[in-house]
């Protein structure tokens, strides 16, 4: 296709309405874009009311990127407009005309995108196709791109439609028929005729229209693939319409096939009776052509011959009037010529008739030099002239040598006559009119394509050049009349003459004709559609009212509504899908029914610990499948009350003690096989039955089993024979789980209750106070004692915070603070004065605390005994120092006297070491006692790191002596400080220190790790060394204590030194252990509070 640049300006101006049909199409199709303007309209937000200047710069594009960049394509020529002396406009393709609606489609929405499709429809319609239906056509196309770019269904098919390109496309296929329909009503004339310019003429205005949405989508569509920030995408997704209903979905599927292959075998259709009534008219056309084409040469040659004839010697020797009597017999004698008319052989007039008057005759140049030829001897020759005054076809003109005996001229005879009273033209006259039957029209041209005939007999046309196009060969061609209406055109040459036949014939004809032939079929097509989607419409709704049915089925199931029975009608897919619906009702029904039992009677097992309460919803459940009685038989253990029975046994249903002479027999049995069904009682020799007793049909027994522990059974009695389903027994095997947990649950709560019954009256009848709180720091458990104890507790309410239950405060702050793992012992006084050795423990569960006992021991006297016993020690201490300082000196002088031998100075140096142990001994207990007795505590903020090198500086030497590594590792910030006496503190760092090198090795390792955790800082004094046995371990601490391993034995001390390390700790409020294992070493922990006030 033909295709090249244009260039603006065109000329401005819009075609008005041809007629009313014209303008009720517009103010319908106007109405039409109205109504889906308010449907689909969308609100614009805020976000995009900010970009205002975005919006004004697309509306003021819009005309320009309308009228640049446009191809224009086709021909050079454009179709005129039926029935209209003017041309439509040429299809051009404007590259940019849909970007401007497109992009404000995308960011702004539907009603932004129909203004500005209004703008660009106006100012195309206004310079280029002049059509008022352009405006609304655009005006559509912005609204529907514009609602597919922003609908937010979630289909596939939508989510295509999101992206420009395929929205620009879906768009196009959307507006094709309402730019068939503009185009259809765009020109006045008959049906025909709109229904050929609508599907023959205008399809490349359509495409073209088509070509710029999809173009303009391909531009757009690089804004939506790069994410710009202005283009909205949905943020939630919702279902078509079309998902909603199934038919729907069909025919959203099936009418467009339909429509589609409606639209095909219509144009095709139409095509084809075109093409067939084309045909027709082309047969008929033809014959009339050919009729005429082959007359004509006969007029010719007759009139020839005939003046031959006519043109004797004689003529050439009469007078004037003379001549005129012998042409007057002649043409009177043949009725072929109208004028007849002598020359001599000079060309001068001797006379005529009728016109005797040569002035008269008007003889035309062709004719003059048609004379001067036959003078020279041209025998014959025929001429068209200008037709007579008033008449209505030109004159032929036949011209004839009269000749002597010698052949020489002697005169000229000239015979006119023309084409409609000459009787030989007749049959071609007669079948020319014949083609102005149907509006036809038709013409004789002569070698100089003069109309020498016209069908119209207009003498305006007459002997005038025809102004049309002729083909070079023979055959039928299009062309249009002057009026603008399309014509089908036959030309036929003459055969042997250079004369030709035109006939034309309008379009219409053919169209008529096409439409009458076609009209039936288009009738029977739209019914067949209409029949078509009735048919679906109403072929879909047995389908559709099913498959609602089992939808609203499905909802009631949904909703819990079980009650409602389906009917079913129809064995087909639909009537199965149906019965397996009813199927799931009936068995959801009886398993939410079976449900219902097992949450009662579980509720009932958890909430009862009271077997009888427990087992009788397991009973009632039992019953449900049908059973006339339901019996459970337990082992006595669940009830204590029961110890002297063998069996505990519980029944529901009517008159169910009378089946209980079975009970023992079910129990026996069903120790040895976890299900007993028994189908038919009667047929069975294993089960006694007695004579007075009416037996059942059937008995299902099930072993109660927990945790491999066997509680008895549950056995349900039918009265009528029964076959037990896998659903039935497994059902009740459930119910049987739960009759096993609740007698599971009895037995644990009765050795439980045995169990917290004996435990409250060791409590009760503990003289020292207990005190038990669980991980929550809730009281648990209290004593009598401990409530008798004056300040110490001022709630006991169970379940207590523990901050409300005592009201010693340092207790308070031992029991709020404990989280450790081990045991943990303080000394407290209470308000009486007396002290009471109070030890904390964890109660571990799975390796986590779950609560902490807290236990009082009243040693007041062993604290006065300790206190009289240190006062003794002290004493004696003090008193021994001087004797102990004076028997070392005195030892020490013995050397200095005279000569000792070996075995001398060997003794000396035994009593001096023996002096130096007691002495050390005695500064040990005197330290001791200053210690428990809070003397000389000097509280400063140390640097515990700092303080921890010296010691390691300190005992450098000691360790060095047997190749000990030493080590200290401090995570500690090295500026941080703590409350603490630095001497007392050194001292318990420097005890932990040497009991670790005494104890280690050769090449041994002990280290000193400095930690912190919450509020408490933390000595790991670690070493290599022989270990502590775990019997050695709780007593450590004590005074005086030593192991009594072998290995201890090695290096003996006085008992003190760890002792001395737990009153310093214990002073700084906080506390020491030890972790050891024998042969691999220990860890000496001691942890202290960073601040003490």
């Amino acid at each position: 296709m033909p295709s090249n640049f244009v260039d603006f300006p065109f000329r401005l101006y819009f075609s008005p309405p041809q007629d009313y049909l014209t303008v009720l199409g517009w103010l319908f199709y106007l109405s039409l874009l109205v109504f889906f303007l308010k449907k689909f309209w969308q609100p614009i937000t805020g976000k995009y009311l900010q970009q205002w200047w975005l919006y004004g710069s697309l509306a003021i594009l819009a005309p320009f990127f309308t009228l640049i960049a446009g191809i224009q394509i086709g021909a050079t020529s454009s179709i005129p407009l039926p029935n209209l002396p003017q041309e439509t406009t040429l299809p051009v393709l404007f590259l940019l005309f849909a970007v401007p609606w497109q992009i404000a489609g995308g960011i702004f929405g539907v009603g932004p995108a129909f203004i500005i499709g209004l703008i660009s429809g106006l100012c195309l319609s206004g310079w280029n196709t002049h059509s008022i239906f352009t405006v609304l056509e655009t005006a559509g196309m912005a609204m529907s791109f514009a609602f597919l770019v922003r609908q937010n269904y979630r289909s596939r098919f939508f989510s295509l439609a999101r992206i420009p390109v395929f929205a620009a496309i879906i768009s196009a296929a959307l507006i094709f028929p309402f730019l068939l329909v503009s185009q259809f009503l765009s020109v006045s004339g008959s049906l025909a005729i709109r229904i050929d310019y609508a599907l023959s003429q205008t399809i490349g205005l359509n495409f073209v229209r088509m070509a710029e949405l999809i173009f303009g989508g391909l531009i757009v569509s690089i804004l939506y693939w790069v994410k710009n920030p202005f283009w909205q995408h949905p943020s939630t997704k919702v279902p078509s319409p079309i998902e909603r209903k199934i038919e729907y979905r069909f025919l959203f599927g099936a009418i467009p096939f339909f429509v589609m292959i409606l639209i095909v075998l219509m144009v095709s259709t139409w095509w084809v009776a075109g093409g067939a009534a084309t045909k027709m008219v082309e047969d008929r056309l033809r014959g009339i052509a050919e009729v005429t084409s082959d007359s004509l040469p006969y007029f010719l040659e007759a009139g020839q011959n005939l003046l031959l004839t006519l043109g004797e010697e004689d003529l050439i020797g009469l007078d004037n009037e003379q001549v005129e009597l012998v042409l007057a017999e002649k043409i009177r004698a043949v009725p072929f010529f109208r004028q007849l008319f002598l020359f001599d052989e000079n060309g001068a007039p001797l006379g005529g008739y009728p016109v005797t008057n040569f002035d008269q005759l008007r003889t035309s140049a062709e004719e003059s030099n048609g004379i001067q030829l036959a003078l020279h001897g041209v025998t014959l020759q025929t001429y068209t002239t200008q037709p007579w005054v008033g008449e209505t076809t030109a004159q032929v003109s036949f011209i004839v040598s009269i000749k002597n005996s010698d052949e020489i001229p002697v005169g000229v005879l000239l015979g006119r006559t023309d084409l409609n009273t000459n009787p030989f033209t007749q049959p071609a006259i007669e079948a020319l009119m014949s083609a102005t039957e149907d509006g036809g029209e038709g013409f004789i041209l002569d070698d100089k394509q003069r109309i020498l005939f016209d069908t119209f007999n207009s003498t305006d046309r007459l002997f005038t050049q025809y102004s049309g196009e002729l083909p070079d060969s023979i055959g039928m061609f299009e062309n249009y009349s002057p009026q603008g209406t399309r014509q089908l055109v036959y030309y036929q040459p003459m055969i042997g003459r250079p004369w030709s036949v035109l006939i034309s014939t309008p379009a219409k004809t053919a169209q008529e004709l096409a439409l009458k032939n076609a009209a039936p079929m288009l009738i029977v097509l739209m019914v067949v559609f209409i029949v078509i989607i009735v048919f679906l419409r109403f072929s879909l709704r047995p389908i559709t009212r099913t498959v609602k049915t089992l939808s609203v089925q499905a909802t009631k199931i949904a909703q819990g509504d079980l009650d409602h029975l389906m009917e079913i009608k129809s064995v087909d897919e639909f009537g199965q899908l149906a019965v397996a619906f009813e199927q799931m009702r009936i068995r959801l029904r009886d398993r939410l029914d079976e449900l219902k039992h097992l949450l009662v009677s579980s509720q009932s097992v958890a909430e009862h610990l009271d077997i009888y309460d427990a087992i009788q919803p397991v009973l009632e459940a039992a019953l449900s499948t049908g059973g006339s009685h339901a019996r459970v038989v337990l082992i006595s253990d669940v009830v204590p009350e029961k110890k002297n029975v063998t069996m505990l046994s519980i029944g529901a249903g009517e008159q169910n003690e009378m089946l209980a002479s079975l009970d023992k027999q079910m129990f026996e049995l069903l120790k040895y096989q976890d299900i007993l069904p028994i189908t038919n009682l009667s047929r069975l020799r294993r089960i006694n039955l007695p004579q007075i007793m009416v037996p059942p049909g059937a008995i299902l027994g099930i072993a109660l089993h927990h945790e491999n522990e066997y509680f008895g059974a549950l056995w349900i009695a039918y009265r009528k024979p029964k076959t037990f389903g896998e659903e039935e027994i497994r059902y009740l095997s459930t119910l049987a789980g739960q009759a096993a947990m609740a007698a599971a649950n009895a037995k644990l709560y009765t050795t439980a209750e045995l169990g917290r019954q004996q435990l409250e009256a060791v409590l009760n009848s503990t003289p020292e106070p207990v005190m038990v709180f669980d991980e929550f720091d809730q009281l648990l458990l209290l004593n009598p004692t401990a409530i008798q104890l004056k300040g110490l507790i001022k709630n006991a309410t169970i379940g207590a915070k523990i901050g409300d239950v005592l009201e010693h405060e340092p207790l308070l702050d031992l029991l709020s603070g404990f989280k450790s793992n081990r045991d943990t012992t303080r000394d407290i006084q209470l308000a009486d004065n007396r002290v009471y050795f109070t030890t904390v423990s964890p109660v571990i569960r799975q390796d986590r605390m779950v609560g902490k006992v807290c236990i009082l021991r009243d040693i007041t006297h062993f604290k006065e005994l300790d206190t009289l016993k240190s006062d003794i020690v002290a004493t004696v201490s003090h008193d021994l120092r001087s004797p102990l300082t004076l028997m070392r000196g005195y030892a020490t002088m013995l050397q200095m006297v005279g000569d000792l031998n070996d075995q001398q100075r060997t003794y000396v140096s035994k009593i001096v070491s023996g002096v130096d142990g007691m002495s050390k001994l005695v500064n040990n207990l005197l330290d001791l006692g200053r210690i428990e007795a809070g003397i000389g505590l000097n509280v400063d903020r140390i640097n515990p790191g700092l303080l921890a090198e010296q010691v390691v500086v300190q005992l450098q030497p000691q360790a060095a002596q047997k190749n000990i590594e030493l080590v200290f590792d401090n995570q500690m910030d090295n500026e941080f400080t703590i409350q603490a006496d630095p001497a007392l503190l050194q001292q318990a760092l420097i005890n932990l220190v040497e009991n670790s090198i005494k104890y280690s090795g050769l090449g041994a390792q002990v280290s000193i790790h400095l930690t912190h955790r919450e509020k408490h800082i933390l000595f790991e004094v670690r070493d290599t060394g022989i270990g502590i046995a775990p019997i050695d371990l709780p007593r450590l601490f004590d005074k005086f204590y030593r192991s009594g391993r072998k290995e201890a034995y090695k290096q003996r001390g006085t008992g003190l030194g760890l002792a001395i390390v737990k009153s310093i700790v214990e002073h700084h409020r906080g506390r020491t252990w030890v972790e050891s294992k024998l042969g691999r070493g220990s860890s000496f922990y001691l942890e202290i509070p960073f601040e003490l006030s």
